[in-house]
């Protein structure tokens, strides 16, 4: 692990609170899962802490499956915020045309810490494919023992939020059964760069970035994992950490919006 992996990282957020708050966020996500009627589960603890999954929307066979997922990396809290900003104020109109799924923060321990591997020093978004030298993390042993549910959520689209915080600049990682980008991708790229420069071309993270995204890339990961059992498409969004918040969790809560009103 390197020095940016061990630290913490933490912010103060607009309204005074530390975006790495875990008893507040989740005060609020089962007060609106309250209040909303949605169906809110506990699929596994790790360290005496929930991996929470949230059901809403249709509720039918017939409209578009989409999983929505965040908080996998402690120090990219923009993530889980953009997502509970979003779940608060979609219209339940929108959301009544898909079967939204979401895992609101997957890594608890992490995002309490505000580092970016959980307490056990793990990465929870990696050991998905089995990959020689790779492990899952607890939180990844949780996830793939509920595979088969998960893949029938993601069945039409899925989307990770996440963030680096050591850039100033946007990318997206998307993968589509194509040879080339579609309009999935460049929708998403497009509300990420309405708040943020992209990515220069070049590479990211040993990875080609052309244009801002990372096209049809498979590793280790939640995403490649999913691609692999079926899903119709998947992406991870980057907002750059060396910017505000605010504006991160603003650009969260927008590709999530795209993404579930693109379905």
């Amino acid at each position: 692990m390197n020095d940016a992996e061990l630290k913490s990282w933490t912010w103060v957020m607009p309204d005074g609170h530390s975006s790495n708050d875990w008893g507040l966020y989740r005060r609020r996500l089962e007060a609106l899962a309250e209040r909303r009627g949605w169906e809110l589960v506990t699929l596994g603890t790790v360290a005496s802490e929930p991996l929470l999954m949230l059901r809403t929307g249709a509720g039918s066979t017939n409209v578009p499956h989409l999983l929505v997922a965040g908080g996998f990396h402690g120090e990219e809290p923009a993530g889980p915020w953009g997502v509970l900003e979003y779940l608060e104020h979609a219209p339940l109109e929108q959301l009544s045309r898909v079967q939204l799924t979401v895992l609101p923060l997957v890594n608890a321990t992490g995002f309490r810490a505000g580092t970016r591997f959980n307490a056990f020093g793990e990465n929870p978004n990696r050991g998905y494919l089995g990959l020689p030298g790779e492990n899952p993390s607890r939180e990844g042993v949780v996830l793939l023992a509920h595979g088969d549910p998960l893949l029938e959520a993601a069945r039409d689209g899925l989307l990770t939020c996440h963030e680096d915080v050591l850039l100033s600049h946007a990318y997206v990682y998307s993968c589509e059964p194509a040879d080339a980008p579609g309009a999935f991708s460049k929708s998403l790229l497009a509300a990420n760069a309405a708040h943020f420069p992209l990515h220069p071309d070049g590479t990211v993270d040993g990875c080609r970035v052309t244009d801002g995204l990372v096209f049809n890339h498979y590793d280790g990961s939640f995403e490649s994992w999913l691609m692999k059992l079926g899903v119709a498409r998947a992406a991870c969004v980057e907002t750059p950490g060396q910017h505000p918040i605010a504006q991160r969790i603003a650009a969260q809560r927008a590709m999530i919006e795209v993404f579930t009103a693109g379905a």
